[in-house]
C-alpha cells in the first residue's frame, strides 16, 4: 500500500507525456511538461506585438467601411474590436501568474484559451477580407484587406512558432478566405492572385513548423547548457574542496612556470598572500616572497628552482626536501604534467620526520641507557670485520656481566635496578676511549668493541671498568654493590666471524665468574674445550635428573660424647654411564646456573625424608639447600611439607643446610622463610662456616641449630694456633647462644681429641664413616648388631 501513491503518480506522468503530441503540437516530436509551458509561455511572451496586430485587426474592417461606406464592414470593427480585448485581457491574466509549477491540464487550458482568441480572431479577419474582395470593387478596399491579412499572417508565423497547430488553423482562416475571394473578385487577374495564396500558406506551415523544431532544439540546449553548467559549477565546488581537503600543498604550473591553480594547504605551508596563489602568478615572484619573508633561504629556493627545470626538460619527477626557516622539515615532489607545465606537491613531513628517527632511535639504541642496542651492536661488529679484512688491524671485543645484579633487581626492585644499569652505563662510557662502541647486549650484559687497541691497552681498559664498577652505587637511601666481570675475546685470532668471537668473548665471561667474579680473563682455546665439556655435563645431567639417575649418599655426624650417630647428611651422587661418579663440585655449579637445581632439590628432600624415616627414631637427617631454592619461598616450603607428609617423618627430625653465601643475599627475605620453616619444626645449620664472609654476626643473627666448622680448620687443628682460636671462638659463642658445633673433615684420632677438647660437641668425617648409599650402612650395621 505505501507504494501506491507513486504507481499512481508514475502513471499520470506518462499519461500527460503520451497526449501531450496529439494535444500540444499536432505530432511533431515528444514534449515534455516543462517544454510544453515553455512553447505556452512563448505564445504570451511578447503583449507588444498582439496590441499593434489587434490594432491592425480592427482597422482593417473599419476603413474598408470607411471606403465602401457598407455596413457589414462596421459590425465586422466592432467583433474585431471585442476579440481583440478579450484576447488582451487573457495576457493580461496570463502574465501576472507564476507558470513554473502549472500542471498539464492548467498549461493545456491556457494554451487552449490563446488558441480560441487567435482563431476566431483570424476568423473575423478573413471573412472580413473575402468580403471586401467578393462582395465589392473597391480598390482601396482590396488593398487594405489583403495588405493586412498577408501582414498578420506573417506575424503569426513569427510570434507563434512554437504552436505549429495554431500556426496552420490561423493562417487558414486568414488566407483561405482571402484566396476564395480573390478567385471569386470581377478582375481575372486576381484569379491568379488566389492561386498562389494556397502556395503562400503552404510556404508558412513549412517555415512555421522550421521554426518550431529550432525552438524545441534550442530549448534542449539551453536545458543541456543549464545542465552542464550545474554539472561543471558542482565538479568546480567538488575539485575545490578536494584540492583544499587535501593534507598536503599542491601547485600546477604552465611551461612558463606560471600558476595555473593552488590549493589552501599549499598557501599555507608557504605563508603566501593570496595575491600570489593568483592564475597567472611567475614563480619568481613566489620566489622571491618566500626569500624577503625568510621563509627560505635563497640557496633552497634556487635548488627548488633547479629542481623545476630539470623536470620540464626531463619529464622525470624529481623530489627535494628542506628545513624551513621554521622549523618545519617539508618534502617537494615536483612532476611532470600536461603541455610541458610541472606538479609541485608539497608535504609537511616535520611529524612524520620525527617519528621516524624516533622509530630509528628506538630501533638502534637502548631506551634505558642510550647505548646501543643488540641490533646496532651486531652491525658494528660486522662492519668492525670488515674494516678489519681491510686494514688487517686487529680489535676486541670484552662481554661485561653484573655480579650480583639479579639479587639487586629481585630484591630491591626494578626501579633500583634499572637506576644500577644507567649509572653503570655513564660508569663504563667514562672507562673507555671516544673511539670505542659500547652496547647494552640484554639484561645486565654489556658488550665493547675496542678497535685497533693491542692487549696491553685492552688490559688495561678492562681493569678501569672492573676499578670503576667497585665503587658504591648510592640510590635512594639505599647503597648497592655491584660488581662486573669480564669476557675478552680478540679479533682475528680468538674468531674470524662476528658469532665466534661472540660465543668465544662468553666463554671467557664464564671463565672469569667461575674465577671469582669481578675478574676480566681473555680467551683461551682450552676454554672452548671445557665449555663443550661442561655441555655435554649439562645434556646428560639433564637426562639423568629426568630418568632418576641421581642418588643419594649419606655420611654420619656423631655426638663426641657418646659416640653415637646423631644425624646423617645427605650428599648429592651422579653414577655417570661413561665418565664414573661425577664429582658435585662439577655438576651442582652447572645445575644451578642450568636452573635444574631447583627441580634436584625438590628431589633431594624427598627422597631423605623417605628414606630417615625408616632409620631410629633418634637418627635425623640434614639436607644441603641451594641459595637459588630460596628464591622460590613458596615452592621450598611446600616442597618440605609435601616431603614430611609423604614420608611421615617427623619434622624435628630434618635440618635444612644453608652456605653463608645464601645469608650476604637478602637478609630479611632468608629470615622470613627460615622462621616460616621452623615454625613446623624444621632445623636449620649454617654449613662450611669460615670459608665465606666468616661473619660471626650471623649467628646471633639467624635461628640456627647448628654450626659445621670448615674442614679447613679441623684438618690444621694440632698445629695451626689460629684455627684452633677460630674453633674455640665459635663453640663458646654457640654454647651461648644453645647451638650444637659440628667440625668437618675429622679423619684422625688427634683431630678428633683437638676438636672435642676445645668445646665442639659434633664431628664429621672420614674417621666416623665415608658418604655411602642407604643400603650399604644399613647392611654394616646390620652386621654390628648381629
Amino acid at each position: 500500500m505505501a507504494g501506491a501513491p507513486n504507481r499512481q503518480r508514475t502513471i499520470a506522468v506518462r499519461s500527460e507525456t503520451t497526449e501531450l503530441p496529439a494535444i500540444a503540437h499536432g505530432g511533431v516530436g515528444e514534449v515534455d511538461l516543462a517544454d510544453y509551458r515553455l512553447l505556452v509561455s512563448s505564445l504570451f511572451s511578447s503583449p507588444g506585438s498582439i496590441i499593434p496586430g489587434g490594432i491592425a485587426g480592427i482597422l482593417t474592417p473599419y476603413l474598408c467601411w470607411l471606403s465602401t461606406g457598407a455596413q457589414i464592414f462596421m459590425t465586422l470593427t466592432l467583433s474585431v474590436a471585442l476579440v481583440v480585448v478579450l484576447r488582451i485581457l487573457t495576457v493580461i491574466r496570463y502574465r501576472r501568474l507564476d507558470h513554473s509549477e502549472d500542471s498539464f491540464e492548467e498549461t493545456r487550458r491556457w494554451d487552449r484559451e490563446y488558441f480560441a482568441g487567435a482563431t476566431v480572431f483570424s476568423a473575423v479577419l478573413g471573412y472580413s477580407c473575402y468580403v471586401a474582395l467578393a462582395n465589392t470593387d473597391d480598390p482601396a478596399a482590396h488593398i487594405t484587406s489583403v495588405a493586412s491579412t498577408i501582414a498578420l499572417a506573417s506575424g503569426y508565423v513569427a510570434r507563434n512558432a512554437g504552436r505549429p497547430k495554431f500556426v496552420t488553423v490561423q493562417l487558414l482562416t486568414f488566407c483561405v478566405p482571402m484566396a476564395l475571394g480573390l478567385i471569386q473578385a470581377h478582375n481575372p487577374y486576381y484569379h491568379y492572385i488566389g492561386y498562389f495564396a494556397f502556395l503562400y500558406v503552404a510556404a508558412n506551415i513549412a517555415i512555421t513548423n522550421s521554426l518550431h523544431r529550432n525552438l524545441l532544439a534550442l530549448s534542449d540546449a539551453t536545458k543541456q547548457s543549464k545542465a552542464l553548467a550545474t554539472a561543471l559549477h558542482s565538479q568546480n565546488l567538488t575539485l575545490d574542496a578536494a584540492l583544499n581537503t587535501m593534507i598536503h600543498g599542491l601547485a600546477m604550473f604552465d611551461r612558463k612556470l606560471e600558476l595555473a591553480v593552488s590549493n589552501a594547504p599549499h598557501a599555507a605551508l608557504y605563508g603566501m598572500p593570496e595575491t600570489l596563489t593568483l592564475p597567472g602568478t611567475p614563480i619568481t615572484a613566489v620566489a622571491r616572497f618566500l626569500v624577503e619573508r625568510q621563509i627560505a633561504s635563497a640557496e633552497q629556493v634556487r635548488a627548488i628552482k633547479a629542481a623545476l627545470d630539470r623536470v620540464q626538460a626531463m619529464q622525470q619527477a624529481a623530489v627535494y626536501e628542506f628545513q624551513s626557516r621554521n622549523g618545519r622539515m617539508l618534502v617537494v615532489t615536483i612532476a611532470p604534467a600536461a603541455e610541458g607545465g610541472v606538479l609541485m606537491l608539497t608535504e609537511d613531513a616535520t611529524e612524520r620526520k620525527a617519528t621516524e628517527a624516533l622509530i630509528e632511535q628506538m630501533a638502534r639504541f637502548d631506551e634505558l641507557t642510550g647505548l646501543a642496542n643488540r641490533f646496532e651492536f651486531n652491525g658494528q661488529l660486522a662492519e668492525a670485520f670488515k674494516k678489519q679484512e681491510r686494514t688487517g688491524q686487529a680489535f676486541a671485543l670484552l662481554y661485561i656481566d653484573l655480579d650480583g645484579f639479579k639479587q639487586v633487581n629481585d630484591n630491591l626492585g626494578h626501579d633500583i635496578g634499572d637506576k644500577v644499569l644507567v649509572q653503570t652505563a655513564a660508569r663504563l662510557k667514562a672507562a673507555i676511549r671516544q673511539s670505542d662502541m659500547l652496547a647494552r647486549f640484554g639484561g645486565d650484559e654489556f658488550v665493547l668493541i675496542l678497535p685497533a687497541a693491542d692487549v696491553d691497552t685492552v688490559r688495561i681498559i678492562a681493569q678501569r671498568m672492573i676499578e670503576a664498577m667497585g665503587r658504591a652505587f648510592e640510590l635512594d637511601t639505599k647503597t648497592v654493590y655491584v660488581t662486573a666481570s669480564i669476557g675478552i675475546a680478540l679479533a682475528p685470532t680468538d674468531g674470524a666471524n662476528p658469532a665466534d668471537l661472540l660465543r668465544h668473548a662468553d666463554t671467557a665471561l664464564y671463565k672469569a665468574k667461575s674465577a671469582g667474579r669481578n675478574t676480566a680473563t681473555f680467551f683461551d682455546p682450552a676454554m672452548a674445550e671445557e665449555m663443550l665439556d661442561r655441555h655435554e655435563i649439562e645434556v646428560d645431567l639433564r637426562q639423568a635428573t629426568a630418568e632418576g639417575a641421581l642418588q643419594l649418599y649419606y655420611q654420619p655426624i656423631i655426638d663426641l660424647r657418646t659416640q653415637q650417630v646423631v644425624t646423617r647428611e645427605a650428599l648429592m651422587r651422579w653414577p655417570h654411564p661413561t665418565r664414573g661418579m661425577v664429582p658435585p663440585s662439577v655438576f651442582i655449579p652447572i645445575a644451578e646456573q642450568s636452573g635444574l637445581i631447583a627441580g634436584m632439590g625438590d628431589w633431594a628432600i624427598a627422597q631423605a625424608c623417605l628414606d630417615a624415616a625408616k632409620w631410629p627414631d633418634g637418627v635425623g637427617v640434614s639436607v644441603n639447600v641451594s641459595p637459588l631454592q630460596f628464591r622460590e619461598p613458596v615452592r621450598l616450603v611446600q616442597t618440605v611439607k609435601d616431603a614430611l607428609l609423604a614420608a611421615g617423618l617427623a619434622p624435628g627430625r630434618l635440618t635444612l643446610e644453608v652456605t653463608e653465601s645464601l645469608l650476604i643475599e637478602d637478609n630479611k627475605a632468608t629470615l622470613e622463610l627460615i622462621n616460616e620453616l621452623r615454625t613446623i619444626g624444621i632445623k636449620f645449620a649454617l654449613d662450611d662456616f669460615g670459608t665465606g664472609y666468616s661473619s660471626l654476626a650471623y649467628l646471633s643473627t639467624y635461628p640456627f641449630s647448628q654450626v659445621k666448622i670448615d674442614q679447613s680448620f679441623s684438618r690444621n687443628v694440632n698445629a695451626d694456633e689460629a684455627s684452633k682460636a677460630i674453633i674455640e671462638a665459635v663453640c663458646q659463642l654457640a654454647r651461648r647462644l644453645s647451638m650444637n658445633v659440628v667440625v668437618e673433615g675429622i679423619e684422625t684420632e688427634a683431630q678428633r681429641m683437638a676438636v672435642q677438647l676445645l668445646g665442639a660437641q659434633r664431628a664429621q668425617g672420614y674417621l666416623f664413616g665415608r658418604p655411602e648409599p642407604v643400603s650399604e650402612f644399613v647392611k654394616s650395621e646390620s652386621r654390628k648388631r648381629a
